[in-house]
């Protein structure tokens, strides 16, 4: 496989990766568009003095969704002509174990376990209210439910794919550079190699011909 080629199917598949791209931003601008417009519809039917947004969050807010990064191949064997990207984001959510924020997750879950009592059956029972819908009673807002599906479907879905999408495109564009920078040494030494042979004739021997 020339160096040509290999450049020609590295563009291809960055055009697809652009493409991909493009279409997770929009959909997370509509994700984020909807979860906006879920919560002021569930801000202008609530009660007088409740309001619903994260101007209102207290100590309970803790983090449910944690980014795990991990690596499909290793490094020095990697191709990134193949359709398999070096780094994978993804979200880890409750107490699903991950390489970040392992420790972290175990820091919170003792602390609600101490505060929930001195037996195991109060952490347990402290770990059920994680959800924060749950906090404003049993009949929680339909918008209100439907911006934190729209929440949720963009923090597990679209933006892990539009990080490893943007790592991806990064690869192959430094891969495109050094494919460009090999076919120029290759072209630089086909010239020298012509311009040695063309040194090398005798002087005479493009005449002898014409002479003779």
């Amino acid at each position: 496989m020339t160096e040509t080629n290999i450049i020609d199917a590295l563009l291809e598949r960055y055009l697809l990766l652009l493409n991909e791209y493009t279409t997770l931003q929009i959909r997370l601008a509509n994700l984020h568009g909807g979860v906006y417009q879920n919560l002021a519809k569930a801000n202008f039917s609530a009660e007088r003095g409740i309001r619903y947004g994260k101007d209102y969050y207290d100590d309970r807010m803790h983090s449910a969704r944690r980014v795990v990064i991990s690596s499909s191949r290793r490094q020095e064997d990697a191709s990134l002509v193949e359709d398999r990207p070096p780094v994978v984001f993804r979200v880890a959510c409750g107490n699903e174990s991950g390489v970040a924020g392992g420790k972290e997750e175990g820091d919170v879950g003792g602390k609600e376990e101490t505060e929930g009592g001195d037996g195991k059956e109060g952490g347990k029972r402290k770990s059920k209210s994680k959800d924060p819908l749950r906090w404003f009673g049993i009949l929680t807002p339909l918008p209100l439910r439907q911006a934190q599906k729209l929440a949720v479907e963009s923090v597990e879905e679209v933006v892990p794919r539009l990080a490893t999408v943007i790592v991806e495109m990064a690869g192959v564009e430094l891969e495109v550079r050094r494919a460009r920078k090999r076919r120029a040494k290759a072209e630089a030494a086909v010239g020298k190699e012509k311009l040695k042979q063309q040194e090398s004739r005798p002087a005479g021997s493009d005449h002898k011909g014409v002479a003779a």
